[in-house]
């Protein structure tokens, strides 16, 4: 058994071009993720406001509006504004109309238009959603009553409440952020990728005939593979929970190396069962593109689970990758393990073991 998982490590690892992007992958993906998603805790964005309105209600609105940003993010721009929008100085332009204050006055409607960028879009759609929710929060409220407004404007300023997360403000980091992504992702990506089409190409190089005629076991064959992949994305995980570990990221070692392997061993499992339920080595790639996009999305990692339609959330309850991420961050943030969820990663992938074990001794039967 320790011979074939031996054999199968270094079938991996013989070619050192692979072994080179192996090595690499959790590197890159956590450089990335820290360089591109850190950028959103330094976002500049900019709203320009084009005021067709005399009133000085209007100004007063603008003025109570820019209070509740940073200084800078809000502020008037000409009628030509076009030049700003197109070269993505600004996320968007917001026009107030030159019948806003007269509506106000009169308790009616109003409307605002909003022209976003074409650079960076999402950032401009992020900015559109967030002006109509917060209008939306304030409908019928005294907020945009006008003696409201005048007494805003021309009140002296207080300070803000500030959130704190007491003694794990770490945790909203955007490095702890993207633990899950770098250490659980990249390596079921890995896995994933080596594993779909395994004993497909074992059966078009003939192998698998040499192994029985050997009378080798087919339990033998598929649990070797499996746990010579499990390896190989524990070495994964691990480097990029030692980049994290040096820049300062809080992580639960023991817990860690249990989740690591358990997802690792779970994606080398169903990687493996792949392989085995195809003859063809481009159906097995994408199966394997397939599955790790599904679970990309199922993960709840970058897509907020709340916001899936309710019987997705269901089955992302019960995907490994939002599994393991969940224990990880209920570890993180109340120091609490329980028993009953770290049972229910096991069993998903001691199951996935099990199917696969099945499927590969039929499969590897002498046809």
């Amino acid at each position: 058994m320790i011979r074939l998982i031996l054999t199968e490590v270094n079938r991996v690892f013989k070619n050192k071009l692979s072994f080179l992007i192996m090595f690499l992958v959790p590197i890159v993906v956590v450089f990335l993720t820290l360089i591109m998603f850190n950028s959103f805790s330094v976002l500049n964005t900019k709203i320009g406001i084009l005021n067709l309105d005399d009133d000085p209600l209007s100004r007063f609105t603008v003025g109570t509006v820019m209070s509740l940003f940073r200084g800078g993010t809000i502020s008037y721009v000409g009628p030509n504004y076009q030049s700003k929008l197109l070269s993505g100085e600004y996320s968007a332009i917001v026009i107030i109309p030159k019948d806003f204050s007269k509506n106000l006055y009169a308790a009616k409607q109003t409307t605002l238009s909003f022209i976003p960028s074409p650079v960076d879009l999402q950032v401009s759609t992020i900015v559109y959603r967030l002006f109509n929710s917060m209008f939306e929060d304030l409908q019928g409220s005294p907020f945009f009553d006008p003696q409201v407004m005048k007494y805003l404007f021309t009140s002296p300023g207080y300070p803000a409440p500030k959130l704190i997360l007491p003694e794990k403000e770490k945790l909203m980091s955007f490095e702890s952020l993207l633990t899950p992504i770098a250490i659980f992702l990249s390596a079921a990506f890995v896995i994933i990728a080596i594993s779909c089409s395994s004993t497909t190409l074992d059966r078009q190089i003939k192998l698998t005939d040499m192994y029985m005629t050997y009378n080798l076991s087919g339990f033998l064959y598929i649990a070797a593979k499996v746990i010579a992949y499990s390896l190989i994305g524990m070495v994964e995980s691990a480097i990029a929970c030692l980049i994290f570990v040096s820049i300062g990221v809080y992580l639960p070692v023991g817990l860690l190396i249990f989740l690591t392997f358990m997802n690792s061993f779970f994606h080398a499992s169903f990687g493996v069962m792949l392989s085995c339920i195809t003859d063809n080595l481009q159906i097995a790639s994408l199966l394997g593109v397939g599955t790790i996009i599904v679970s990309f999305f199922l993960s709840g990692m970058v897509v907020p689970i709340s916001s899936m339609p309710e019987i997705v959330q269901t089955i992302s309850k019960y995907s490994p990758l939002f599994s393991v991420n969940y224990v990880l961050r209920k570890s993180q943030i109340y120091d609490v393990v329980s028993a009953a969820e770290l049972i229910k990663v096991a069993l998903i992938a001691v199951t996935t073991f099990a199917l696969v074990l099945l499927t590969g001794a039929f499969n590897f039967k002498r046809r």
